[in-house]
């Protein structure tokens, strides 16, 4: 049995923050952290980290030259540039020749040398990898958001800003700006080259540009950008203005899981890919994947990703998408998004292979059910809960995702110790409630509310009032302890009823006032011994007053 982890979350809003290399490795931002990830058709597995970045990292960029592969390149919102051996995940070189933080990164899929970055403040700099020299121009005043470098001339770099405007750049020159294409009135998500020199005719509309392509004399290629302004715009570089305009659909969405409480605007992903000069895969709304056929007349020009079943396509904005080869043949397309899934997908049926889970905060909790075999939970910081099927031998990351009724992050987890299925959860703000994982309904939630974060959780025999009328039957309640030192005893069946506080049923039921001083409770004045199992008592006090660094047996006497 092969090592499984899950990595951290895809940084969002980041033009190229994952990238995959020719030999099959997938490279991806996660916070400050480059996680690599072992790709193929069928499969995925995370075989390492690169850790070097002091802050967020915003790019990410492999070498797709032979014998050079290995080697990749990632920026960072401290303002650096890092080269990196993948193999031995080792850092090679660390450049700062940016002032501001790095907003863009590409390795040139034509001069083996050379990287190019952007910043913030709109300068680009040329990095070449084996001197560690470094060039910087300032093309623009602008906000520089993507950039992308021609795969058929090594000195012409393609630049979006926040503004809208795109311009060519020619680094061989100083920077010179060769063209400025203007048409798109808000900020650049995207940048993509067309695969292929020269540019054939391209279906048109009467509302387009005529697209019949440039003329003999003319030396051009098509360039794809992807603007917030909800259009896909094909450019060309010899006539120096747009052919095409392609406007996003709206879709209806297929899948119920999403979390309003997550604000999201659209980023709008291009990627041409390789050997398919008239197809083009964006991004959409609501985080569906469209190939476009450039030279399809009709309303509908685009096909979806993912539509032969429910449930494959992403359920948020996509941010990042990057294709690969295969030894066989085959074309695998791997994207990012902010529902923090990493999807492979079949280019030439357009299915989904499989999807890596990732997480977008700490790991606060992680139990095992005691019923169902390898059942996993984790409760993460990202208000959402996990459960994987760790023994499910079809797919290695059987899991699925639980936000609905979580507001926070989620600090405690408890299964029934019977009842296959019921997991209970607490959270950062007090709320404690009950999934049945086996349904899609929303969770119980308890009326009754901890002022402070739930920190632990457990299942125990109901004490009175609970325990009176079950007819000599073993009944389970839920109890949850908290910050403030609390802890409450929850009805399972019953949660919008009032929990009742083990500490106020103690004091009533042994009439002990507490005075202004504390008193130290003894064994043998406890007469609800008949009902209350001690032993769970004390495995519950003790571990609330350890975390007040009081002694459990002064409290309630319990030797």
């Amino acid at each position: 049995m092969t090592d499984r982890s899950l990595p951290a979350s895809p940084n969002w809003y980041c033009s190229r923050c994952s990238d995959v290399s020719s030999s099959g490795v997938l490279g991806v931002g996660a916070r400050n952290v480059v996680y690599l990830i072992d790709v193929s058709a069928s499969a995925c597995r995370v075989t390492g980290q690169l850790v070097g970045h002091a802050d967020l990292v915003s790019g990410f960029s492999f070498c797709q030259h032979a014998g050079q592969n290995h080697v990749c390149v990632s920026s960072s919102t401290d303002g650096s540039v890092r080269f990196w051996d993948s193999n031995s995940r080792t850092l090679i070189r660390e450049q700062l020749a940016h002032q501001n933080p790095v907003s863009a990164l590409h390795w040139s899929p034509v001069d083996k040398d050379l990287v190019v970055s952007g910043d913030e403040k709109g300068v680009v700099v040329c990095h070449w990898f084996h001197t560690g020299d470094a060039a910087s121009f300032f093309p623009e005043p602008r906000t520089i958001v993507c950039l992308t470098c021609s795969p058929h001339t090594w000195s012409c770099v393609a630049v979006g800003y926040k503004d809208g405007m795109i311009v060519l750049v020619d680094v061989s020159k100083k920077g010179e700006v060769t063209h400025r294409l203007r048409g798109h009135d808000n900020e650049i998500h995207s940048l993509a080259w067309s695969p292929v020199t020269g540019e054939p005719a391209l279906y048109s509309r009467a509302e387009d540009d005529p697209a019949d392509g440039a003329s003999a004399g003319e030396r051009g290629c098509y360039l794809a950008s992807g603007s917030k302004d909800h259009t896909v715009r094909i450019w060309s570089t010899a006539k120096g203005k747009g052919v095409m305009t392609l406007k996003l659909p709206f879709l209806k969405r297929r899948s119920s899981a999403v979390d309003p409480g997550v604000k999201e605007r659209l980023w709008l992903s291009v990627h041409w890919p390789p050997g398919r000069p008239t197809e083009l895969v964006s991004s959409c709304f609501s985080g569906e994947l469209l190939l476009w056929d450039l030279t399809r007349g009709g309303k509908q020009r685009w096909t979806l990703f993912g539509s032969s079943a429910e449930g494959q396509n992403h359920n948020r904005i996509v941010f990042n998408t990057s294709s690969l080869r295969l030894q066989d043949g085959g074309e695998l397309l791997l994207s990012t998004s902010m529902d923090r899934e990493i999807k492979c997908w079949d280019l030439k049926t357009l299915s989904c292979c499989w999807t890596l889970f990732s997480l977008g905060g700490a790991v606060n909790s992680l139990t095992f059910s005691p019923v169902g075999a390898g059942c996993l939970a984790l409760g993460v910081g990202d208000n959402m809960i996990r459960v994987w099927n760790t023994l499910s031998c079809q797919n290695q990351y059987d899991i699925r995702t639980f936000w609905q009724g979580v507001k926070s992050k989620v600090t405690a987890l408890a299964w029934h110790p019977h009842k296959e299925g019921s997991l209970s959860f607490g959270t950062e703000d007090g709320k404690v409630g009950i999934y049945d994982v086996f349904s899609s309904k929303p969770p119980q939630i308890s009326s009754s509310y901890h002022r402070k974060t739930v920190y632990t959780l457990a299942w125990g025999p109901a004490v009175p009032p609970l325990s009176f009328g079950s007819g000599g039957k073993q009944s389970f309640s839920l109890y949850s302890c908290a910050g403030e030192g609390v802890i409450l005893q929850h009805d399972a069946a019953r949660l919008s009823g009032e929990a009742s506080d083990i500490d106020q049923l103690i004091k009533d039921t042994n009439s002990i006032k507490v005075g202004r001083r504390r008193k130290t409770w003894k064994a043998e004045a406890l007469c609800v011994s008949e009902h209350i199992n001690m032993k769970f008592v004390r495995m519950v006090f003790t571990a609330v007053w350890k975390r007040f660094s009081l002694k459990a047996e002064t409290f309630c006497g319990l030797t």
